[in-house]
């Protein structure tokens, strides 16, 4: 199908014709002749790099430019998120205003109003709905980006549950890789159904076992034994290659590894453009491994990164810069990074209770990776036989289907919160009301089991009405009561808000960080870093050496909760470091933890502490105990001791920053605006762009005088940039 044929305004066609295409892929034609330009749901099931992307682009902005309205794009990442965001912004050429929106959880978000199409991750775009903003009813195309994710334990109760508010509501298009059972999610979405296999780049898929390359059409092709061949070959023919392995560790040996034999291959201009990018690679035990791995143009890519680090990566492999990527499997369904060959190294896993297959689904993602589109005519799929027969892989993973998506409302967590959304947020009045709207959930169509929902509902309005979140009527009509209402504001467990309840007056009674964080570890909204066995015994005795710190008892040695709460324990002596200003070098090597994982947690507490302050604010609370959880909650997000707390509440003012004012003598806000411009443009890390917004923020806009036309040392540009959370995320 021409493009000059699609059934839509003239000006979709021009900026796809800027960008050079002329001509459809078959799958994008045979989902754009369906109903889906008329308004039809439409479930679009193909394979990565097929052009899923365009096809939601096309169907759009036709909407918005018919209809007007507002379109929201779902994606399950935040990196993916900031991907579509850039990838759309394009259409503004058309007058399409085009927004993101990944963070903070308790917010309206009224200022999208003003925009036509919104990017969202799925958790965030729920937690807009709870707060009812008023652009909402304008929405009338949702894109559900990677809709497989349905079936992901964690997080795919939440995309279920928006799919159902609006399911009738507005039209949905819901993207995704080919599964197992797409013909029973377009039922449930009563969507047409485009299912292909075509790919725009021919994929090849084999085996390697000691040498042997066994391709899925019985040819054999034979490489030295160890698999790190197939990398070092790709690199030879000009190519690049991505290896999938199960671990951290696992991804961070093998880059290590590969560079020192891709290095050999490397040009001069592309071993000094290396050199360029490890300059701008921040020093921690973990950049040490990735800039020992870059000198020979390989990378590993993994969540233990900061996202400034996994950008920097992402973006040098697309340049060609960096010829291996070795990563965990997260990669698979982030951000578009394909490459000419795909070697998975492993199709098992730990999952906490033993080795396990990684799922079809998953290895077919990570296969999909290869080829890329304007590259290359044929790409590279191949799995890496270490303990297991070359056939059954072939069976498993090259022929088998992926596995069917199910209904994940069966979480107990994520069902006891969207239960409470609908009581306080969405206006379900009884019971009855209650499982009608469960009735239409994908859960309820895929297994017709009703009875089993309307008992899991029972026994969640029963613990809901039990700790005050909710209540009845003499009617049986359901009261949202403010805890409840704020709870599911929030967006946290509602488990979460009854633990901090329970310990307020405890908290009361002896406010301390300690406690407070170890709390914060212990809901079931924190990921708390895992205690190791050998770390035990130390961990035990920081808990008795805080024991009258904290706000439970301490289990004992058999409780099915020793080891949790011991995690908790560790989890809330790094909190307690960050707020004591603990280098950051020295906390990755006491915890053995990679930067990704402090942000990640920093991030977590950060959220959990706002909202502790905002549930204690419901409880006629004690002046002096909301102002140590407000200092406190400061104290996190910047890393601070309490002496720095006035000066970072000025604006970019950091940790490192507001020590070096301090160290300085600037030690209070009057010191600061009574200083010299001069003397404070002495202080490492401020330049004028700083010190303009500090005297904006203090009314003395005219304190630079001269400063402004270059006296005083370096200016801000000349100056590193600060990270901040949200370069990790």
């Amino acid at each position: 199908m021409k493009v000059d044929e699609l059934p839509v305004d003239e000006r979709i066609k021009r900026i796809i014709h800027e960008r050079g295409i002329k001509e459809l892929y078959p799958p994008q034609a045979e989902a754009l002749k369906s109903s889906v330009l008329e308004g039809r749901n439409l479930v679009l099931a193909i394979p990565t790099a097929s052009g899923k992307t365009l096809v939601s682009e096309i169907v759009m902005i036709n909407k918005l430019l018919r209809e007007g309205g507002k379109a929201v794009y779902l994606v399950p990442l935040k990196a993916l998120a900031e991907e579509k965001y850039r990838e759309f912004k394009e259409w503004e050429k058309l007058g399409i205003r085009v927004a993101a929106t990944t963070g903070d959880y308790d917010s309206t978000d009224e200022w999208l109003g003003r925009y036509d199409i919104i990017v969202a991750t799925a958790e965030k775009f729920d937690s807009l709905l709870r707060h009812s903003p008023g652009w909402v009813k304008d929405v009338k195309l949702i894109v559900a980006d990677e809709v497989h994710l349905i079936g992901s334990y964690d997080r795919g109760a939440t995309l279920e549950m928006i799919l159902s508010h609006l399911l009738g509501k507005a039209q949905i298009l819901a993207l995704s890789a080919t599964v197992g059972n797409a013909e029973e999610l377009a039922e449930w979405l009563e969507a047409e159904l485009v299912v292909s296999d075509w790919r725009p780049v021919e994929l090849r898929k084999g085996v390697f076992h000691l040498g042997q390359l066994f391709w899925e059409d019985g040819r054999i092709d034979r490489y030295p034994e160890n698999w790190e061949s197939l990398a070092i070959d790709a690199v030879k023919r000009g190519k690049q290659a991505l290896v999938f392995v199960n671990t951290r560790r696992s991804a961070e040996k093998e880059a290590i590894s590969l560079s020192s034999k891709i290095s050999r291959l490397l040009t001069k201009p592309e071993t000094r453009g290396l050199e360029e990018l490890i300059s701008q690679i921040e020093d921690n035990p973990t950049t040490e491994k990735l800039k020992r791995a870059l000198k020979g143009g390989v990378a590993f890519h993994h969540a233990g990164l900061s996202r400034v680090e996994r950008t920097l990566i992402e973006d040098a492999f697309r340049e060609g810069l960096v010829k291996v990527v070795t990563a965990t499997p997260t990669l698979s369904a982030g951000v578009n990074l394909p490459s000419f060959r795909v070697i998975i190294r492993d199709t098992k896993r730990y999952a906490g209770f033993g080795w396990t297959d990684i799922p079809v689904l998953e290895i077919q993602q990570m296969m999909g990776r290869a080829g890329r589109p304007k590259y290359d005519k044929v790409g590279e799929a191949i799995i890496v036989a270490r303990t297991e027969e070359p056939k059954k892989l072939m069976e498993r993973y090259i022929h088998g289907k992926p596995e069917k998506l199910f209904s994940m409302l069966a979480n107990e967590q994520a069902f006891r919160s969207q239960v409470l959304a609908l009581i306080t947020n969405f206006g379900v009045e009884n019971f009855r009301e209650l499982v009608e709207f469960l009735e239409r959930t994908f859960y309820a169509h895929q297994r017709g089991d009703i009875a089993s929902l309307e008992y899991k509902a029972k026994n969640v309005v029963y613990f809901l009405i039990e700790n005050e979140f909710i209540d009845m009527d003499m009617e049986d009509r359901f009261i949202a009561l403010p805890f409840g209402k704020r709870t599911s504001q929030l967006y946290i467990d509602p488990l979460t808000a009854k633990k901090f309840r329970d310990a307020f007056p405890m908290l009361e009674e002896n406010p301390n960080p300690f406690g407070v964080f170890q709390l914060i570890a212990s809901t079931p909204d924190m990921a708390t870093l895992t205690a190791r066995k050998r770390e035990l015994e130390d961990y035990l005795d920081l808990a008795y050496e805080f024991e009258e710190k904290l706000y439970t008892n301490i289990p004992y040695y058999e409780d099915s909760r020793f080891q949790g709460f011991l995690s908790q324990v560790k989890t809330a002596k790094v909190l307690l470091d960050w707020i004591n200003e603990v280098p950051e070098a020295r906390i990755y090597e006491t915890y053995n933890i990679d930067p990704g994982d402090l942000y990640r947690i920093l991030e977590l507490a950060d959220w959990l502490m706002y909202s502790m302050i905002e549930l204690y604010r419901l409880f006629s609370p004690k002046k002096e105990v909301l102002r140590f959880l407000t200092d406190l909650h400061l104290r996190l997000r910047h890393g601070v001791r309490e002496e720095l707390l006035e000066l970072v509440r000025l604006p970019n003012i950091g940790r490192k920053r507001a020590r070096a004012l301090y160290n300085a003598g600037f030690r209070t806000v009057e010191e600061i605006a009574s200083a010299k411009p001069a003397e404070l443009l002495s202080v490492e890390g401020i330049g004028l762009k700083v010190l303009e917004g500090i005297y904006r923020h203090l009314g003395v806009e005219d304190r630079l005088g001269k400063e402004k036309e270059g006296k005083g040392g370096r200016t801000e540009k000349e100056r590193p940039k600060r990270k901040t959370l949200d370069d990790f995320f």
